[in-house]
């Protein structure tokens, strides 16, 4: 794997803090009054801000290519950056890192990940945000293709030349 790669997958990985930074500035504002509405909130606002941030990262950094690897390696940030990131959400009511060996439990919770993740979220309140993340993100790539054939068969079609009649 060349650097170039690595800083690509490095990206999409810490890409996890895109999907679980709302979570943490929610349970930091509304700490012990965390409610139905805000898991609901998330369970759509967390899957939207992802999808957007990916596409507009894509524009913005002129990345052609649509990759499945590049979307497999976000849904590895996001399900590997789960048990830190909702330790700290945890925190503002009264859980997480406010108790004794926090630290311990993140380290196995992530080296434990997925079954962490999944569990963690259940409580947390984002597990319909992280399934449907994940079930969403891998057709990325697929629309991003189609889209781009789309616009390249309109562009071929306005530049042909049309020929005169003499």
């Amino acid at each position: 794997m060349n650097q170039g790669r690595t800083f690509t997958a490095l990206k999409y990985a810490l890409g996890g803090f895109i999907f679980w930074a709302p979570t943490v500035l929610l349970h930091w504002l509304r700490g012990y009054r965390f409610s139905g509405f805000d898991v609901l909130s998330l369970t759509i606002l967390l899957p939207t801000t992802t999808v957007l941030l990916f596409v507009l990262g894509r524009k913005v950094s002129g990345t052609i290519a649509n990759r499945l690897s590049d979307v497999l390696f976000l849904l590895l940030g996001i399900w590997l950056l789960g048990p830190l990131m909702m330790s700290v959400g945890a925190t503002f009511s009264g859980g997480g890192f406010s108790k004794p060996d926090s630290w311990q439990f993140v380290l196995i919770g992530t080296t434990l990940f997925p079954v962490f993740t999944f569990m963690m979220s259940a409580y947390d309140g984002t597990l319909g945000a992280l399934l449907l993340t994940t079930a969403v993100l891998p057709f990325l790539p697929m629309l991003g293709s189609l889209f781009d054939r789309r616009r390249l068969r309109e562009n071929a079609a306005t530049t042909k030349s049309i020929p005169r009649a003499t």
